[in-house]
């Protein structure tokens, strides 16, 4: 077994740290406790995390696309169970703790199970993307690039949190309430039945059944239900024109728009959101 030093990174307290950690074979890290908060991507192989400081040992193994949270002072270590390829996100105590809602974000991540978070193969190749953006700003040092990649910082904390839970029993029915969660929170992107079915791991015709079961309605109307009260919450905003608020919806046709919209309120947009404003 090698015992390997783990990588070193100077994080600020109120700055954040990207960095990519390639691992040979048998790589067996020493147990250490950070300064910082710990966000560690699965980009490839397999690990095991240890958390060593508690009163019982308490570990998880974890394959690509999972995300692992570690908290500042936590005493860990990490073994490969396959040869590695992780992301590593450093984030200081303070870029957490100054902002209220930024702190009960990261409260929750660490209550939930470390290694809960898990990317689908689809989620995996963007979070890849912004983290080695991240470094490039890093590597840069560009008038900007602190901004930069605080912003990807917040940014993936974000896609932690909301991301899809990884389910413990992993049934049909937990999947199709998962990506019924999934759909309420990225209606506006190109949502298909065949792309919904193939996550799901269902054909066409038997998640189209079981997500009428579900939800009451066909998949398709269940989309559109969610675009049309959007783009009502746009156009009432005052700050979005009914096409801008159509197309922010995720409408890429407007005649389709126009016509689910009539369908649903008997009458055109202008003229419904005139009536709303009286």
């Amino acid at each position: 077994m090698i015992t390997s030093q783990p990588l070193e990174i100077d994080v600020p307290v109120h700055g954040a740290i990207f960095a990519e950690s390639v691992h040979a074979a048998d790589f067996h890290m020493t147990d250490r406790a950070d300064a910082f908060h710990k966000v560690l991507f699965v980009q490839r192989g397999v690990v095991e995390l240890r958390l060593t400081g508690r009163k019982r040992l308490v570990s998880w193994q974890a394959d690509a696309g999972t995300l692992l949270v570690v908290p500042a002072g936590e005493l860990h270590n990490l073994v490969d169970i396959e040869p590695s390829v992780l992301l590593l996100l450093g984030v200081g105590t303070a870029f957490v703790a100054d902002d209220a809602d930024l702190a009960a974000l990261w409260a929750r991540l660490v209550r939930r199970e470390v290694g809960a978070t898990h990317f689908r193969g689809d989620q995996a190749g963007p979070i890849v993307k912004r983290w080695r953006q991240a470094i490039l700003e890093q590597t840069l040092q560009r008038l900007g690039g602190g901004v930069a990649v605080r912003i990807l910082t917040l940014e993936m904390l974000l896609m932690a949190d909301r991301c899809l839970p990884k389910s413990r029993t992993n049934t049909t029915a937990d999947r199709l309430e998962m990506i019924r969660g999934e759909m309420e929170e990225t209606f506006f992107e190109g949502w298909t039945i065949d792309r919904a079915a193939e996550w799901v791991g269902l054909s066409r015709r038997q998640f189209t059944q079981r997500f009428r079961e579900l939800t009451g309605v066909t998949f398709v109307e269940f989309l559109n239900r969610l675009r049309l009260a959007h783009a009502e919450r746009l156009m009432r905003s005052g700050q979005y024109s009914v096409i801008g608020a159509a197309f922010s919806s995720g409408f890429e046709d407007l005649s389709h728009f126009y016509r689910l919209f009539r369908g649903r309120h008997g009458k055109p947009p202008r003229e419904w959101l005139r009536e709303e404003a009286t």
